[in-house]
């Protein structure tokens, strides 16, 4: 089968303590201290054989993800630029769908032929958070793309477990491929649903509502908070086609951020829109905390929230008292997996509550996928997926 098969060099950084697991599995917990000299290609590799609790897919698409380019980028040392847990050398590419080519011996719930979208966040079910019921914060977390082979591929191994049928949404549209393509960004729209309707508890109907950053996950927000009930709805990012890729997905209103003098102006603007009441959930998506914390002090309604969803590009400083004196809070978020969160995503996705096909502007076949990867590190993009049924660029 073809693949985009990504290999680096195993060099722990001076003064770097691996842990047992990574000593035992060449595994990091921070790439970006272990990983270098990232190479990687599309080639021929074997087509996986399923174990007996897992599935063998034909991939249908996979989304290109920030983590995607940050596998391979690399700082004047060389090293991977990405800090989070990793393993090479490995297929990457977590967000995917697929359909089910063969099953191993115990498989019970998914047949040939079915139609899945799988969680990237794999949770073994049996740490301290697990039994909690916080999936995401499994302490034996393993991941496809990237610490097992994932989806830039055309064939995928995955266990039963992970996968969920997409049957209603090929139904619904009427349309495999639309329903492969939505299955590959149900992991997107469910980190943002995780941040704002599981960590943060969802919002009373009718609350007004910002997301800053207009990026896949942002989009997702917007979606969700739309087709959720809020009232309205403002959205921040810095490229204008993000904002109207926003404005799409159901903003009603779409800003440049880089428009305003300062961070009070930005709040007052808010809060003339929204005549005084504030904003009743924030969906931080963008990672610019170091300037969206300064406007939400400023434009909390009471009892406001923010689901922190994006990634802190900088460490904010925090002005408490407008938190405290609203009765607001601050929820950190990561992850998507478990809580029934694909299960709902994809009930709002087959009953036509939101529509994700907004999310992709750029599609590319998988032995074009260095270009794909390029695109979503633009700014401008939405989604970008990979597939084999596109044709070459």
């Amino acid at each position: 089968m073809r693949a985009f098969y990504v290999e680096a060099e195993w060099a722990p950084k001076e003064g770097y303590h691996l842990s047992d697991r990574e000593k035992a599995d060449k595994r990091s917990a921070r790439g970006s201290n272990i990983w270098k000299n990232i190479k990687g290609e599309v080639t021929d590799r074997p087509v996986p054989e399923p174990k007996e609790d897992e599935v063998l897919l034909k991939v249908g698409a996979a989304g290109v993800c920030g983590t995607d380019a940050h596998l391979l980028e690399m700082d004047d040392e060389g090293y991977t630029r990405y800090n989070g847990h990793s393993k090479y050398p490995i297929i990457i590419g977590h967000e995917f769908s697929g359909e089910v080519v063969s099953c191993g011996s115990k498989v019970k719930r998914l047949h040939k032929g079915d139609l899945v979208s799988v969680e990237s966040m794999n949770w073994c079910g049996e740490c301290d958070a697990c039994r909690m019921g916080m999936f995401n914060q499994c302490k034996n977390l393993e991941e496809p793309g990237l610490t097992y082979d994932g989806g830039f591929a055309e064939f995928v191994v995955v266990r039963e477990k992970y996968c969920y049928v997409l049957n209603d949404i090929a139904e619904f549209y009427d349309d495999k491929l639309t329903a492969l393509e939505m299955g590959a960004v149900i992991e997107p729209t469910g980190v943002a649903y995780n941040g704002i309707f599981v960590r943060a508890g969802g919002f009373r109907p009718g609350s007004h509502a910002v997301v800053f950053g207009a990026g896949p996950i942002g989009l997702a927000a917007i979606s969700l908070v739309k087709a959720a009930g809020c009232g309205k709805l403002i959205a921040f990012d810095t490229t204008p086609e993000r904002l109207e890729l926003a404005r799409l997905c159901g903003a009603d209103y779409a800003f440049n951020p880089l428009e305003y003098k300062n961070a009070d102006e930005q709040a007052e603007h808010i809060m003339e829109i929204t005549k005084g009441r504030g904003v009743g959930i924030f969906a931080e998506c963008s990672g610019a905390t170091k300037a969206n914390y300064p406007v939400m002090g400023k434009s909390l309604a009471i009892g406001g929230k923010c689901a922190q969803i994006g990634h802190a590009v900088a460490q904010p400083v925090i002005d408490l008292y407008p938190f405290q004196f609203n009765a607001a809070a601050i929820y950190g978020s990561n992850g998507q997996s478990g809580q029934g969160i694909y299960s709902d995503v994809i009930a709002m996705m087959a009953s036509g509550r939101i529509d994700m096909r907004h999310m992709v502007t750029d599609r590319v076949h998988l032995e074009d996928i260095k270009e794909g990867i390029a695109r979503a590190q633009n700014q401008v993009s939405g989604k970008v997926l990979v597939s084999t049924h596109y044709d070459r660029l």
